[in-house]
């Protein structure tokens, strides 16, 4: 139940949080996040639901797994408000910075204008005027003192306004620290409670490598993982199709075409990387090849859509090239799998992730970590594959000789 209570206060102390921000952030915000915590919690019911028999199952690994990636997105997503929160406030302490300056010259300005009065006026203006050597100088000093006047009621003027947004920007500051601090509690909370999964889901893996019968569920697992990568692959190219579709028809019709976030042909040539693509690790060797694969000691044989890289050292994931994250979803047999694309429909997929530094949507450059790896019931493997629309590729030919 302790996971739970924790995620309750988190929505109460997120609710709270987002008070200030605009209605159309707030809804999109904290449902996103709302239906990550809820999912948790459902996962973490079903999960004390289970039989102490089926405590030590592949179920409840990959229900842990789940846990695990959804955790890590909630993170990622209070990191990038961390970061929007840090930029809203240097912008606030910005204008704070010019209006204070601009305080400072408007009191000079009145400054000066009271030693102007003191000096040339004295206790009264008419002897100002009365001073004067001629009728001509007189109407010039009236002209002067009016202008003056006039002028300096508008400093005074201006002078209340400028501290009026002043006291308004400082307020705003405050609230905005404090949604910052806010936001710093909930990642520390939330990254707790992912060490404290993640050390649940070792220990089970660790329970669970020497059975054999897991072990060929995870391989049969694997099997429909493929299938579902390749279903996946599938939507995505319908998705862009799709995209592409409605750009047409609003250029057609005139309408204006903005497509930043998607826009895949400013995208570096992908295609051009074959024969001299960056390892997506630093350290391992390949120990399921490309193709069908025959399991001695099991008796199976599966079809890799991809390699797999026993991993060393070194166990962070890096991005091959260019390209827009397009998918960041749990598939049971490879765990949390990320898919980029790049350019002219070529597409990159990455299993057996955790630790995601990055979100849907994200652009990344090749070099870029995008996690670290997953241990499974084989160990510390990395699942990699290459598309170009529909077709699967030979990672190996693509991959850099080593």
């Amino acid at each position: 139940m302790e996971i739970i209570k924790k995620l309750f206060l988190l929505i109460v102390i997120f609710s709270a949080s987002l008070f200030a921000q605009s209605k159309d952030s707030v809804a999109v915000k904290n449902k996103e996040l709302s239906q990550l915590r809820n999912d948790i919690v459902s996962l973490e019911r079903e999960l004390r639901s289970i039989s102490s028999k089926e405590k030590e199952s592949l179920n409840a690994l990959q229900k842990i797994s789940q846990q695990n990636l959804l955790l890590n997105k909630v993170i990622n997503n209070l990191i990038n408000e961390e970061k929007l929160k840090l930029n809203d406030i240097k912008g606030i302490e910005n204008q704070i910075g010019i209006i204070e300056k601009r305080i400072s010259l408007m009191r000079e300005k009145y400054s000066n204008y009271l030693v102007w009065v003191y000096k040339n006026l004295g206790t009264s203006p008419f002897k100002y005027l009365l001073s004067s050597s001629s009728l001509n100088q007189a109407i010039m000093r009236i002209r002067y003192l009016q202008f003056i006047s006039e002028s300096n009621e508008k400093t005074i003027e201006s002078l209340k306004t400028n501290r009026r947004e002043l006291a308004s920007l400082k307020s705003k500051l405050h609230t905005e620290y404090n949604d910052k601090e806010i936001l710093v509690n909930q990642k520390r909370l939330e990254q707790g409670m992912l060490t404290e999964k993640e050390k649940d889901r070792r220990e089970l893996i660790s329970k669970m490598k020497k059975n054999q019968v897991i072990i060929t569920e995870e391989i049969d697992e694997k099997r429909k993982a493929e299938i579902e990568i390749k279903n996946l692959i599938t939507r995505l190219i319908e998705k862009e199709r799709e995209r592409k579709s409605k750009l047409l028809e609003k250029k057609a019709e005139g309408k204006p075409v903005i497509d930043y976030n998607y826009n895949y042909a400013n995208l570096a040539e992908f295609g051009q990387l074959k024969g001299r693509l960056i390892w997506p690790i630093r350290d391992g060797k390949i120990v399921r090849k490309f193709g069908e694969n025959r399991n001695e000691r099991l008796n199976t044989v599966t079809l890799n859509y991809g390699i797999d890289i026993n991993v060393k050292g070194d166990d962070y994931i890096y991005n091959v090239g260019e390209g827009i994250v397009s998918v960041i979803d749990y598939i049971p047999g490879f765990g949390t799998v990320l898919i980029i694309t790049h350019k002219n429909e070529y597409r990159t997929v990455y299993g057996h992730i955790k630790d995601i530094k990055v979100r849907e949507g994200d652009r990344v450059k090749g070099g870029d970590i995008l996690g670290s790896i997953s241990e499974s019931l084989e160990g510390k493997i990395l699942h990699f594959e290459i598309w170009n629309e529909r077709n699967y590729q030979n990672p190996e030919v693509w991959l850099v000789r080593r």
